[in-house]
């Protein structure tokens, strides 16, 4: 069972990770003011989002109604959006 399981996540991974070569030769051509429109940009080689704290508190967002909602606001609370350090 367990085989079966890490099986089929390695073919996912993989069918991910051919998906996101295809994404990526497809947007090479473009220009960064039109990545800067889709909400992206070229960093070091890789195509990276223009604001990833919009996409961490997104996924804040998905743990807070997963159940665990009083901990995830408090941890929103004490940690900075912009830059992730503690807060007072």
């Amino acid at each position: 069972m367990a085989l079966l399981r890490t099986t089929r996540r390695l073919l996912r991974a993989v069918g991910a990770h051919y998906a996101n070569r295809r994404r990526d030769a497809s947007l090479r051509d473009c220009d960064p003011r039109m990545l800067k429109d889709i909400g992206l940009r070229w960093e070091r080689g890789k195509l990276v989002p223009l604001h990833p704290e919009r996409i961490a508190a997104a996924m804040s967002d998905v743990v807070a109604t997963s159940g665990a909602a009083t901990a995830a606001r408090e941890s929103r609370r004490e940690i900075c959006p912009r830059c992730g350090a503690r807060l007072a």
